[in-house]
């Protein structure tokens, strides 16, 4: 695991780490953040060749771990996954209180094309969120992860080509909003989507000038067999990348990309 940058933002000290699994048809990789550190978001991107790789999870497990996974479909692909880690503890050293930092888990029902949608109380904000995708059998690949709009957080997955009923979870992570004030801190979403469909969809959403990256998401617009996630992840303290493939049938698709990001007030 390595710690690729860290900076200050009112009174949060925030770092983000990254780490690379092996390579596997089915690669996965843990990240562990240090001791008073708790996750506010993360993401992945899967490093792959020839016929592809796909997400299958990218999530927190604890208010300090998180966790990066995905896999071949079919066709023999080994590939690594990188996963992308951004925690934060208060600028005096302490935790984020307990009581003002929460993540929400929901779980959807079975079927071919499960979504979930993970959502937080009132007086909470989101901060962050995951996705990851519970299956069995021929595989159940993440299409979307990302913010909804009733603070939340959304979850999608589906089969592809072959049938394969499972279910999909989506992880809300939040912090009070009294919090936010205390530690002088505005929060921000963006978002922004590619133009013309293909068949590898990429886009990159940058956050406006003054704020730093804190989670991202994305979610592929896909209409025939299905456009699956490669890659959700920040780039550098202001963008956040996003990227999808159809996989052994052509679907060209766009692809949405979410950036959320933290600024002094």
């Amino acid at each position: 695991m390595a710690l690729i940058d860290s900076f200050d933002i009112g009174e949060l000290t925030i770092q983000i780490h990254v780490h690379t699994s092996d390579f596997s048809q089915f690669p996965g990789v843990r990240i562990e953040v240090p001791d008073g550190y708790r996750i506010l978001g993360g993401g992945a991107c899967v490093n792959w060749f020839g016929c592809g790789n796909l997400l299958t999870g990218m999530f927190p497990e604890g208010d300090r771990v998180w966790i990066a996974t995905a896999k071949g479909d079919k066709l023999p692909c080994t590939a690594t996954v990188t996963g992308y880690c951004v925690a934060a503890r208060m600028k005096d050293g302490s935790s984020i209180p307990v009581e003002d930092y929460g993540i929400i888990r929901q779980d959807s029902e079975p079927a071919e094309q499960p979504s979930a949608e993970a959502i937080l109380p009132k007086g909470w904000v989101v901060i962050g969120g995951g996705a990851r995708a519970n299956w069995t059998g021929e595989g159940s690949m993440l299409h979307a992860s990302h913010p909804g709009e009733r603070n939340s957080w959304i979850a999608s997955a589906k089969d592809h080509i072959t049938q394969e009923v499972a279910t999909v979870s989506a992880f809300a992570i939040g912090v009070k909003k009294s919090l936010l004030d205390e530690a002088g801190l505005t929060i921000f979403q963006k978002k922004k989507t590619s133009a013309a469909p293909i068949a590898h969809p990429n886009v990159n959403c940058v956050l406006d000038p003054g704020f730093q990256i804190v989670c991202g998401g994305a979610k592929t617009n896909w209409n025939g067999a299905g456009s699956l996630l490669t890659a959700s992840f920040p780039q550098d303290r202001r963008t956040w990348v996003a990227r999808g493939m159809d996989h052994r049938r052509s679907d060209p698709a766009t692809i949405t990309a979410w950036a959320i990001g933290l600024s002094k007030k």
